[in-house]
């Protein structure tokens, strides 16, 4: 039912029959006419309502309210009043009970003096009734009012005890003998007042309900009337006792009139309306608030009286309109399914995907138009939660079943034309499969690594379990792998907090922008795997750099390792551990970012780094270069001219623009770290200076 409840809040308000106005007793009536909330001391203000009505020429009068509880004082007041004025319905009151008198509900009590069981057990024995004996029963009003009202018939809701939308609907009450409901019974008295001989029309109603489910072939129903409405009136007595709501809106979508202003006379256009009288308290009430939830109910809207309900059937068989499903509910979603897994057959990939949810659109605004024209319902959670999601799941699986097969095609065809290249292929991220009895140990190749390394690692370790930090380095390790994996990389190692990634199979320029993309994507993966993780923070460190390395297989023991070995390989790590130094998060050789015109890259100057005889030129990787804005512009322009200072070992001028960009755009890593290091310079001149930084340690 989710959907039917979506459909109605995407259509919105419909609108309601003209010819349908409810009085409300609501609480600005109690006020203005001094009345308390107990509907027996309304009565005799009913007498003289209903006269007002007739004044104006209301068509039909139906009170949604008991009248079982005799009030001597107004009763025969109101009664001459319904009598003279011959077009008053009554309601019925419809109990249903389980379990004795322990479980019995309704809209109304239908007075305290009706609450003995409807069924009781043998010789008064004690215990309770099975649960699946249900009765109902229908208490009609005193004697004094049915004998002078038009008619009168039951009207029941099922209980707002479970919060449960009211959807459905009766026409006719198969445990009450086939009674007919008052809104029925509203429509025949609305259509048929010339027909005489049909009165009273609640029995004639249940009768003819009779009469058709015995001979429903052969039934013609025995009443004059218009052909279209004929039609009409035939298939609401012979067809389902239970229809689906069509509701027009929330709560005072109908036009409403407060009690007061009508009996006032301030209320006025009421000739030829269908007038409905009932309880409509919206703030407060004691007792039963006869109040129900719809599919618009919501906390602004809030919930319907029991009128309201009781005018949208009413309205609903005016039109000839009530929710209807299709026979075949669960061929349409077969049927949808079917469309959408043929799309993603025929169109592969992102295009496949993207017609997917075209049609999936467009599946739901037929859906909402075919509701709000027509009111039909076809399915639309189901599809959409359901099917949809699960044609992309199978899609995905057939296309990687797919790509596994093309890939083993591949292979096959490399082994039998190119051999020197089977012995070592990838098997899976970071992981050379030996192919052959004589594979190659090793392979040399020009390519980019990424090494990267986890801020206070030690603390982490120290106050955690082990199995706490497995846990811990598993879901880090997935969320740093990803961006690899997406950007074509391979994982070459992980070790304790470091992890080691290259790049060897694709053009020069695609590897090194591949590799720089991975970077930033992972800092950002990073930096929202710490805050919403709840687990420990794990801020990463990240080099990158390019040269030749050998993919080489080292055996140790009985077991063969593949690993990423050269001086390539050493020296990212190293220049990983500068952002240590310098307050960064991600560092570059130089000769690795140069023509990579979408980054934003700053130069950090010359590095003799631990272990390497010569200096090595860094770039700090920022972010894509159409994400800077002015302000890092002119820092970064700012720091270059004191980068140039301090190469030339100028210091009072490196100090000088240091301080300055310190001042101006606040604290800075690098910006620090060549103040400081600025003014040790200056205080020391026995020192050969030769343009870079020497760093005597990881």
């Amino acid at each position: 039912m989710a959907g039917l409840t979506t459909l109605f809040q995407l259509r919105g308000l419909r609108q309601a029959p003209e010819q349908v106005v409810i009085i409300a007793i609501d609480e600005q009536s109690e006020a203005s006419l001094g009345v308390s909330h107990e509907l027996p001391k309304w009565r005799g203000l009913h007498a003289h309502l209903i006269e007002e009505l007739q004044r104006q020429g209301v068509a039909l009068i139906v009170f949604d309210l008991q009248f079982i509880a005799a009030d001597n004082e107004h009763d025969q007041q109101l009664a001459n009043s319904m009598r003279i004025n011959g077009n008053v319905l009554l309601t019925d009151c419809v109990q249903k009970f389980r379990h004795g008198v322990d479980d019995f509900y309704g809209r109304t009590e239908c007075s305290e003096k009706n609450k003995t069981p409807a069924v009781k057990q043998e010789n008064n024995q004690t215990g309770i009734l099975p649960e699946q004996l249900v009765a109902m029963r229908q208490i009609s009003p005193e004697p004094i009012f049915t004998q002078a009202a038009l008619d009168h018939s039951p009207y029941f809701l099922i209980s707002d005890s479970l919060n449960t939308p009211v959807r459905e609907v009766w026409t006719y009450y198969d445990d009450l003998a086939e009674a007919p409901s008052l809104p029925l019974l509203m429509f025949v008295s609305y259509f048929g007042q010339n027909n005489s001989s049909a009165k009273p029309y609640s029995d004639w109603l249940a009768k003819q309900r009779l009469d058709c489910l015995s001979n429903q072939d052969h039934y013609i129903l025995p009443l004059t009337l218009p052909a279209a409405l004929q039609k009409t009136l035939t298939d609401y007595i012979c067809g389902p006792a239970n229809r689906i709501l069509d509701y027009y809106g929330p709560p005072k979508t109908f036009r409403m009139e407060s009690y007061s202003d009508v009996y006032q006379g301030k209320s006025i256009n009421l000739a030829g309306k269908v007038v409905l009288i009932g309880k409509v308290y919206r703030q407060y009430s004691s007792g039963n608030l006869d109040v129900f939830q719809t599919p618009f109910t919501s906390g602004r809207q809030g919930k319907m009286a029991g009128v309201e309900i009781m005018a949208t059937q009413f309205a609903n068989l005016l039109e000839s309109r009530f929710i209807q499903t299709p026979q075949s509910f669960i061929l349409v979603s077969l049927v949808f399914a079917l469309i959408i897994m043929t799309s993603l057959i025929t169109f592969q990939g992102l295009m496949g995907f993207c017609l997917s949810l075209l049609l999936g659109g467009g599946y739901v605004l037929a859906c909402l138009a075919m509701f709000s024209h027509n009111g039909w319902w076809l399915p639309v959670a189901v599809p959409i939660v359901i099917q949809l999601p699960l044609c992309w799941l199978l899609a995905l699986a057939c296309s990687r079943k797919d790509l596994i097969n093309e890939r083993k095609r591949m292979l096959d065809f490399v082994g039998k034309v190119f051999p020197q290249w089977q012995t070592l292929q990838p098997s899976k991220p970071g992981l050379w499969q030996d192919y052959s009895a004589k594979a190659m140990t090793e392979r040399n190749v020009t390519g980019v690594c990424l090494a990267t390394d986890i801020e206070s690692y030690t603390t982490i370790s120290s106050t955690n379990s082990s199995h706490q930090l497995w846990e811990l380095l598993n879901a880090y390790y997935q969320v740093l792998g990803r961006p690899v994996n997406v950007h074509n990389g391979m994982i070459a190692d992980v070790t304790g907090d470091a992890m080691m990634a290259v790049w060897i199979d694709l053009p020069e320029s695609s590897k090194r922008l591949s590799a720089c993309l991975a970077a930033l994507d992972m800092v950002k993966a990073v930096s929202k795997f710490n805050s919403s993780s709840g687990l420990n923070a794990m801020p990463t460190r990240i080099g990158l750099n390019l040269g030749e390395i050998t993919l080489g297989r080292i055996s140790a023991g009985n077991t063969n390792h593949f690993r990423v070995i050269g001086d390539t390989v050493n020296t990212t790590s190293r220049i990983e551990g500068v952002n240590k130094v310098l307050g960064t998060q991600i560092l570059a050789s130089q000769h690795l970012v140069e023509d990579l015109d979408i980054l934003c890259c700053r130069p950090m100057g010359l590095f003799r780094l631990m272990g390497r005889p010569e200096p090595v030129a860094l770039s700090q990787i920022i972010s894509l270069k159409a994400t800077v804005s002015d302000k890092q512009q002119d820092m970064h322009k700012l720091f270059s001219i004191g980068l140039k200072s301090f190469q030339q070992g100028d210091w009072s001028e490196s100090i000088k623009h240091f301080s300055g960009l310190m001042e101006i755009h606040g604290a800075d890593g690098p910006t620090r770290f060549y103040l400081d290091l600025a003014k040790i310079n200056q205080q020391t001149h026995d020192f050969e200076w030769n343009g870079f930084v020497i760093l005597d340690r990881k």
